[in-house]
């Protein structure tokens, strides 16, 4: 008797860790998720800060224009 209730005790508590262990799949998708839009944003505000897009385009003209 006391074999089986070890036995069960065991496998619900298996179930329980895979349960749980599931979850945290979600949990890591969602925080690549969120890191994803941090450096989009940052990214974004770079080039609207320092008119990087500017600067970049300038010196594409100055390569274009020398050869």
């Amino acid at each position: 008797m006391s074999t089986r209730l070890y036995v069960r005790a065991k496998v619900r508590l298996q179930e329980l860790l895979d349960r749980r262990e599931a979850g945290q799949g979600t949990l890591e998708y969602l925080g690549v998720v969120v890191i994803v839009a941090i450096l989009v944003v940052a990214a974004v505000t770079a080039f609207n800060s320092f008119n990087l897009g500017e600067k970049i385009t300038t010196q594409l003209d100055k390569i274009g224009n020398a050869g």
